[in-house]
């Protein structure tokens, strides 16, 4: 009977090691598949402290943009899609901005990527200058998205599972291309663009807001927003 039940046992531990290493090898390989290697793009410099500068010279062509061209103000936004304060802007104060300035042709907003938070940060900038180039029309959609997904917690969620969700949700007619595109870093050059110009121009937080080459101090304020784009529209 012991040594029964000592094969009982031993059989019962060899199943549980069988499926713990199963498991193991099932959890790296879903993360192979929703993952994609961003390395050689770099990360953008955050340590500058000498504070913003040239900022009536940064180079917004290309860059995404919503609002007429013919708008007397410029607006620029440099933000991170994993940037909490970035989803308060983009959820609970850009809608009005777009409603008092944009709509009604004052003003036009560009949106800079700056990858701030890692791995996810850089995923989400390039899948975001992928969909630039696929379906511009479909940009802002997506970019809201993202925004939406952004979770309370820390844990990475930014990854291509995410980047689908966002696609679908901002109707992208051909989201295995964009997927495809992205795994393939294909527009990896624009994402560097935009790390040089963020490094160029000593952008150490986001958001960060210019108006017309004036830096918003609080771009949290509401009405501190408001009154720098008010005195763009005035001059």
């Amino acid at each position: 009977m012991k040594n029964k039940g000592s094969l009982i046992f031993t059989m019962i531990m060899t199943l549980l090691v069988i499926g713990v290493i199963a498991a193991l090898i099932i959890s790296n390989q879903n993360k192979k598949e929703s993952s994609v290697d961003t390395e050689s793009l770099g990360t953008a410099n955050t340590n500058n402290q000498q504070g913003l500068k040239l900022l009536d010279q940064i180079d917004i062509k290309d860059q995404p943009m919503i609002g007429k061209d013919e708008a007397k103000v410029t607006i620029i936004e440099f933000g991170d899609f994993k940037c909490p304060a970035c989803k308060v802007f983009e959820l609970d104060i850009k809608p009005d901005l777009k409603k008092k300035y944009i709509d009604s042709g004052k003003a036009k907003l560009y949106f800079i990527n700056t990858p701030f938070h890692g791995e996810g940060s850089m995923l989400g900038s390039l899948a975001a200058e992928t969909l630039i180039k696929q379906e511009p029309d479909k940009y802002s959609a997506f970019q809201q998205a993202l925004f939406e997904m952004q979770p309370d917690t820390e844990e990475e969620w930014l990854t291509i599972d995410a980047v689908k969700k966002a696609a679908k949700t901002a109707a992208v007619s051909n989201i295995d291309k964009l997927v495809k595109d992205v795994e393939a870093l294909k527009e990896k050059a624009a994402v560097k663009k935009d790390i040089n110009l963020v490094e160029k121009h000593n952008v150490t937080m986001t958001p960060t807001i210019i108006v017309n080459g004036k830096e918003v101090k609080n771009p949290m304020d509401p009405a501190e927003v408001d009154k720098v784009i008010d005195e763009a529209v005035k001059q």
